[in-house]
């Protein structure tokens, strides 16, 4: 029997999917659509990390603690001169906990750091955390340094304004921490042409394969970025990247 040609394999596919929508196969299959898709964007996550040769990593770690990225956060201060001058933007500030830490690591007199933020909880649902979750009461976490400043409200309400209204001249270290696939999303296409070589990118839940992974996915095919992973924390839930 001789190979099917790539226009009759068209074919096909086009007259299953005109079956699939007119039978109203969505009725069958859609209880499992979620499941299936998780599943293929969580062998995604597991390929990557077969490919992909990462030199500071923990896995496989059985305690899974937030305060173990800090531990990362100081490999890349030692191995990417990020002691030096730097322009230190954090999607997602929370409590401020990784905002605080590089304030505190980080006494260059010429760095700026950014906390971005609604600080009334997420926008949205985030698997088991509901919207409105993490809700700060709108205000700021406590920070005594003059060289930090906040920006309130939906990254897409935001950030745009941002980039119009300021020069980022330093090394870029961005902190991507807002949780969501679309908060993700939004942030790497909107500073997509402020990024150079040598930037930092930071996801804080990578390892969320609906969410970051996916968005981290999304970019990089979208836009042909390419990105040099430096390291990872906490099973991949944390992976950082320098721009090349």
């Amino acid at each position: 029997m001789g190979l099917i040609s790539d226009k009759k394999k068209i074919r096909i596919v086009k007259k299953c999917k005109a079956y699939f929508i007119r039978f109203k196969m969505h009725r069958v299959l859609g209880p499992f659509a979620n499941l299936m898709i998780f599943t293929g964007y969580l062998s995604k996550l597991s390929k990557w990390v077969e490919q992909n040769k990462i030199p500071f990593d923990d896995f496989y770690n059985n305690k899974v603690l937030h305060k173990n990225r800090t531990e990362l956060y100081q490999h890349l201060c030692d191995t990417q001169g990020l002691d030096k001058a730097i322009c230190f933007m954090d999607f997602g500030v929370g409590y401020g906990n990784s905002l605080k830490w590089w304030l505190q690591s980080n006494k260059d007199k010429d760095s700026k750091f950014y906390g971005f933020d609604t600080f009334v909880g997420l926008p949205e649902r985030f698997g088991p955390y509901k919207k409105g979750e993490f809700d700060q009461g709108g205000t700021f976490p406590k920070v005594d340094d003059d060289r930090c400043s906040f920006v309130k409200g939906l990254f897409q309400d935001s950030l745009q304004r941002f980039l119009l209204d300021n020069t980022l001249t330093q090394k870029k270290v961005i902190n991507l921490d807002g949780d969501l696939y679309s908060s993700t999303l939004f942030v790497l296409t909107t500073i997509a042409p402020y990024l150079k070589e040598g930037d930092i990118l930071m996801f804080d839940e990578f390892g969320v394969p609906l969410h970051e992974f996916r968005a981290y996915e999304d970019f990089v095919k979208s836009y042909y970025f390419k990105l040099e992973v430096l390291g990872a924390k906490n099973n991949y839930l944390t992976v950082v990247f320098k721009v090349i």
